[in-house]
């Protein structure tokens, strides 16, 4: 795939749009993404996985659309985004904001936290795939071996999870890990295509116009299907739930998450969800949830063994053709 890019900031500005160390940035979205896995768990608890989805995406893309008032332009440059690539909002908002946020949900509902949460931390290895495939990056031997290894990780822990789960159907099962598998795919597609049409831009001027797209999609989904409804009924306790989730927690989770792509390119973003699971794991212990079993935590191990391969044998986020 090619990506065209329209006027907009320099490289120069793109770079320096933030001063923080690309660690310290990696730390607070790492720890923010566990964060999310938490409180997103406690409101489809509350509210069910729709009004969740729906509500956490109004009130993130509320935030993210506030941000065009910061000046320089900003507004501007975001407009002008909008009106030229329309189609280009369109299939990023369907990727990383409606399909991601209804099939993560869906998969938290029926599953849980923790497996989906796994399955999420293999997205750098789907993301070289897929980058590999149809971005013309380039993926070593190395990297090949890890993708494999961190796979086989994954699997393990997944079986691992079905054998302390053994009060849910099979059925229900299958839908947590599928609803899963759809949000991997499409959170790593999603990274890749941003880093493509986000070239020579601020990394905040494209968000209002993607998130704003992908809310209207995702509200569209839920009206088609009945389930709208529900969150017009919601009480003031879960309104402000969802409002914390979605401004408090998600909307800087999603600022970081862009300036990483920006930085350190889709793959490296992705990597980053390698350590949320240890660190939900334990939250979801401390709500009373049970400590990982023998076969998870083997899973758990071989699954970082395989990214941490990916990691030091990463593929170049862009083709030294262009």
């Amino acid at each position: 795939m090619t990506g065209r890019s329209t006027p907009g900031v320099t490289r120069d500005a793109r770079e320096a749009s933030t001063k923080l160390p690309v660690p310290v940035l990696s730390a607070g979205f790492a720890l923010l993404l566990a964060l999310t896995w938490i409180v997103s768990d406690l409101a489809v608890r509350r509210a069910g996985p729709d009004v969740t989805a729906a509500g956490r995406s109004l009130f993130s893309a509320l935030g993210l659309c506030l941000l065009v008032t910061r000046g320089n332009g900003a507004a501007r440059r975001s407009l002008r985004y909008i009106r030229r690539r329309p189609g280009t909002l369109v299939i990023s908002g369907l990727l990383g904001v409606a399909i991601y946020a209804y099939f993560s949900l869906q998969a938290i509902a029926a599953v849980g936290v923790s497996v989906p949460n796994l399955l999420l931390a293999t997205t750098p290895c789907v993301s070289m795939i897929i980058g590999v495939l149809w971005f013309d990056k380039v993926g070593s031997r190395a990297a090949i071996a890890g993708i494999s290894l961190a796979t086989a990780g994954a699997a393990v822990y997944v079986f691992g999870g079905f054998t302390l789960n053994e009060n849910l159907s099979t059925s229900t099962l299958l839908l947590g890990v599928g609803s899963a598998l759809i949000a991997v795919v499409a959170i790593a597609l999603y990274g890749q295509h941003y880093a493509l049409i986000s070239a020579g831009h601020d990394p905040l001027d494209l968000l209002p116009g993607i998130f704003a797209t992908g809310t209207v999609l995702l509200l569209v989904l839920l009206a088609c299907t009945g389930r709208l409804r529900a969150l017009w009924s919601a009480d003031l306790a879960t309104v402000g739930l969802l409002a914390i989730l979605g401004l408090g927690i998600y909307l800087p989770v999603y600022v970081l998450q862009h300036q990483l792509i920006h930085r350190r390119g889709a793959v490296y973003m992705a990597s980053i969800s390698l350590v949320v699971p240890f660190l939900v794991r334990p939250a979801e212990m401390l709500l009373g949830g049970p400590g990982p079993g023998v076969v998870e935590a083997i899973g758990m191990v071989v699954c970082l063994a395989g990214v941490l391969v990916v990691l030091r044998h990463p593929v170049r986020d862009r083709n030294p053709k262009r």
